[in-house]
């Protein structure tokens, strides 16, 4: 195998590739990236098994064939060429042994035979959907297997989802997001039980699949907040089951494996009604948050708000240090007086997910002891953050 190529072209689909190949394995040949070369395209895969990625690139083929490339050792070097100039690469049929040549010398690295590499049936055996086969389909029957999403759409749903994923393990249906399919919209849902985020994408005709739930980790919600181009995700199935979630993009594939678990009721815990909602401006009411959280205690970061007459005092206190603060800003409430309770993280988190072009956010209660609900406006419904408060002292 020999081709040459540009060094910051070559860097590009190494980091595409190298975020589902493990640091370290209990299987050493995840630790290596599979390269194979037909013609002048390079195609480079790397897998943990719960993660598969596969991405291709033109090169100067001069010799076709495949290996096995430790993945961290190619990185360590690529990244040191600081992406000047070309490189050959060379890899020997018979022993593995890898060559590479660049205008400052040349770095050899041991390879292993690619027969020795996974079978992934998931991603060798599916196929990417036809857009305009899915689009008859959904003619003659109610939605199809596969969704079309433009990339700031897909980068927002992850974005906006990723920080509230819980990272108890023993809830594995809440270690990642749940996307739900309604033909003419998508929510996304995250939650670690003490806050919940649903982000929505519409469409104006139904272009999605009806009536379908899918949980995909974590892992792959953060991949999909970096993506650089549109993309196509469709499932692969086995007895009927989906299995795989598969994503097209560019000259990119990556299949991840879905949380096979039952999502939360998430629905149940979501006010149908208010009975007060205070609006106020945003970066005023994270500013005087962040000073005022300087003096709360370390273990229970509790910081509590009292709505009255168009303003809101915001208190924290640490007993054990004798540190307290307290703040006032302007906002819009004028019913009775409101005390709650609220871990200040968890207020600063959802304040920073409304985007920057909303100046005033807008808060709703019910109970001290029931979630508030923040969103961008009363009107909003594109993006709802629920907060539990937490017991006043």
């Amino acid at each position: 195998m020999r081709f040459s190529a540009n060094l910051s072209d070559f860097n590009k689909i190494l980091q595409k590739t190298l975020p589902a190949m493990p640091r370290k394995s209990t299987i050493p040949i995840l630790e290596h990236l599979n390269f194979s070369l037909t013609g002048n395209r390079l195609r480079v895969i790397a897998t943990d098994q719960d993660i598969t990625i596969m991405s291709m690139m033109n090169v100067d083929g001069m010799e076709e064939g495949n290996v096995l490339v430790p993945g961290k050792r190619l990185n360590d070097i690529v990244r040191a060429l600081e992406n000047k100039g070309t490189f050959e690469f060379h890899s020997n049929e018979e022993n593995f042994e890898i060559s590479i040549i660049t205008s400052f010398g040349q770095y050899g690295m041991k390879g292993l035979n690619p027969e020795e590499y996974l079978d992934l049936p998931e991603l060798f055996q599916s196929e990417k959907p036809s857009l305009e086969t899915e689009t008859t389909k959904e003619n003659e029957q109610s939605g199809s297997k596969s969704a079309s999403f433009t990339k700031d759409e897909i980068i927002r749903l992850a974005d906006k989802t990723y920080f509230a994923v819980s990272t108890d393990e023993f809830r594995p249906a809440m270690t990642g997001v749940l996307f739900q399919f309604r033909e003419t919209y998508v929510n996304a849902v995250s939650t670690d039980s003490f806050r919940l985020v649903k982000a929505v994408c519409k469409s104006d005709k139904p272009k999605y699949p009806n009536e379908l739930n899918v949980i995909l980790p974590s892992r792959t919600i953060d991949l999909l907040r970096k993506i650089d181009n549109d993309l196509l995700m469709s499932f692969i199935e086995n007895q009927k089951k989906i299995t795989h979630a598969r994503f097209d993009f560019g000259e990119t594939i990556l299949i991840t494996r879905v949380i096979d678990e039952k999502f939360p009721p998430y629905e149940a815990v979501i006010p149908s009604e208010y009975k007060m909602t205070v609006k106020v401006n945003k970066s005023e009411f994270l500013s005087s948050i962040r000073r005022v959280s300087i003096f709360t205690s370390s273990i229970s970061n509790q910081i509590k708000l009292e709505l009255e007459n168009n303003e809101i005092s915001i208190t924290g206190e640490d007993e054990d240090s004798g540190s307290k603060a307290l703040e006032k800003i302007k906002c819009d409430y004028n019913k009775e007086k409101y005390l709650i309770g609220f871990n200040f993280k968890y207020l600063e988190d959802a304040l920073h997910n409304i985007d920057d072009e909303n100046e005033e956010v807008a808060i709703s209660f019910t109970e001290q002891n029931r979630p508030a609900i923040i969103k961008a406006s009363e009107d909003s419904d594109d993006l709802l953050m629920l907060i539990m408060p937490v017991r006043l002292n």
